[in-house]
């Protein structure tokens, strides 16, 4: 069964590509080895990843899970209480994740690997549901062309989540990401399609503050589809109901929230540090090093290519390649940047090279990459012909045909593709070198943390604060865990 058939549309002969010329290098080589480099190409980061997830995992309830626990306590009075489940969390609203982790509590005793492994899998299904989405608009794209995307998404440089059960959250807000980009960019968009990425965009915009970036990314995807004012109307009602009720009660936790305009130099290369650190550097103990300055260069090249990639494919609307799912990962991304920026600012630039934000920073090289590689130079001719067949036939004298020859896409286009190939390259190994170091520092942390928690009783309260990092008193600690303990969670599960 085609892809389309899954959500229940027939394919439309119009989005069939043309043949292609000169013929590509894919083409020319043996199906064969073809079939193993893509293989290759999506399964050595998909495994990579699960393994580095179960060689540095530890069952440890570190940093902001903390915080979780008296809603956990809570749950064992009143199974589902929703007012712990909705209060605000810093800046974010983690409803659904405290759906799924109160259920997960009361099935697994709180085994934090258990996390992690469900958000490694909803990562699985973002990217899925992203490379489907694309593909599906650009039918003719030979799946090789793909693995980037998978080495890209699957990427160690994001230790910080991979290895940390709270951010199940963001992950959450990922999938829903990526569900709503393949149900709104849908060759036929339904009302009960509509609906479906209505509900899984309240999903993501209350599982985290960043899920309030699907309502506008999904617009630029209404908008470039051409999709009719009633739809469009329903999606941004959908958006302002969403954002009413997710700040309705909310205070804002951010000591200055005008700095970043106050000092926006500073913000500038706080922002581009944020997007160039894809690549892993850490930033350590406030010091700044020419690495630094090179991760600031690398962030004003992504945002070049992300600029010229809109201006090469999304200056007009397209309704039917596959650079318009590319737009709008662009768009997320930099719409995630710009909020942690104001957010984050006042951390300093070394909150910009925090691991945890790789995750959605990624996706703006990923949407370059598929925002080009689904770029066709015939679309025009393509979209003005329709036939009742499953496949596009080229119209007579097509060969004779040229393309359009604009200097987008004489110059821009091809020193784009070479540059985003280029970044990808970069990232792909310092995003491992870095990735596993950070999380071999993470890790021992873990395991100190976990070695502390199960001898809690037999330490002092230095050791103890030393251990778990986490900046409450004593006492405080030793009451959230005696919780652990008294419900078997976490490592107590055993005793």
């Amino acid at each position: 069964m085609a892809v389309s058939g899954i959500l229940g549309e027939e394919p439309d002969a119009r989005f069939e590509e043309p043949p292609s010329f000169p013929k590509r290098i894919v083409d020319r080589l043996d199906p064969r080895l073809v079939n193993a480099l893509t293989a290759l190409g999506f399964g050595l980061p998909v495994a990579g990843y699960f393994w580095f997830l179960e060689l540095y995992s530890v069952n440890a309830v570190v940093g902001d899970q903390w915080d979780l626990i008296s809603m956990i306590k809570q749950s064992y009075v009143h199974f589902f209480d929703w007012g712990p489940m909705w209060a605000q969390h810093n800046e974010n609203r983690i409803f659904f994740p405290n759906i799924i982790l109160d259920l997960l509590v009361h099935a697994d005793h709180f085994n934090v690997q258990v996390e992690e492994y469900l958000s490694a899998v909803m990562l699985f299904a973002a990217v899925v549901f992203i490379v489907w989405a694309h593909k599906r608009r650009s039918p003719s794209t030979p799946w090789l062309y793909y693995c980037p995307v998978a080495f890209l998404a699957f990427s160690v440089v994001q230790y910080g989540n991979t290895i940390w059960g709270f951010q199940l959250a963001w992950y959450m807000v990922l999938l829903a990401l990526a569900a709503a980009i393949l149900l709104l960019d849908r060759v036929t968009l339904t009302w009960v399609t509509l609906v479906g990425a209505l509900a899984v965009a309240v999903v993501g915009s209350f599982s985290s503050l960043q899920g309030l970036l699907i309502w506008p990314t999904g617009l630029v995807l209404l908008y470039f589809r051409r999709r009719s004012w009633a739809h469009i109307g329903v999606w941004i009602a959908g958006a302002i109901a969403s954002t009413l009720l997710y700040f309705r009660g909310y205070h804002s936790v951010t000591p200055d929230p005008q700095f970043a305009i106050h000092h926006p130099v500073i913000a500038l290369k706080f922002f581009l540090l944020s997007l160039g650190d894809v690549v892993g550097k850490p930033i350590t103990d406030g010091k700044w090093g020419y690495e630094d300055t090179l991760v600031v260069v690398f962030g004003l090249l992504i945002v070049l290519l992300a600029v010229g990639s809109v201006l090469i494919c999304g200056v007009r609307r397209d309704e039917h390649s596959g650079s318009p799912v590319g737009v709008a990962l662009i768009c997320y991304g930099l719409l995630f940047a710009v909020m942690i920026t104001q957010g984050r600012i006042l951390y300093g630039y070394e909150a910009a090279s925090f691991s945890r934000y790789t995750t959605f920073d990624l996706l703006v090289l990923v949407g370059i990459y598929l925002a080009l590689l689904g770029h066709r130079q015939y679309a025009d001719d393509a979209g003005q012909l329709a036939t009742s067949s499953a496949r596009l036939q080229p119209p007579s004298g097509w060969p004779n045909r040229q393309p359009r020859d604009g200097w987008l896409d004489r110059v821009l286009l091809p020193c784009a593709r070479v540059a985003v190939v280029l970044a990808i390259v970069v990232q792909i190994p310092l995003g491992i070198y870095n990735g596993v170091h950070g999380a071999r520092s993470d890790h021992a942390q873990d395991v100190e943390a976990a070695a502390a928690l199960r001898n809690i009783n037999h330490i002092s309260d230095s050791e103890l604060i030393r251990a778990l990092i986490v900046s409450k008193s004593p006492s405080w600690i030793r009451e959230q865990a005696a919780t652990l303990e008294e419900h078997r969670l976490s490592v107590f599960a055993n005793r």
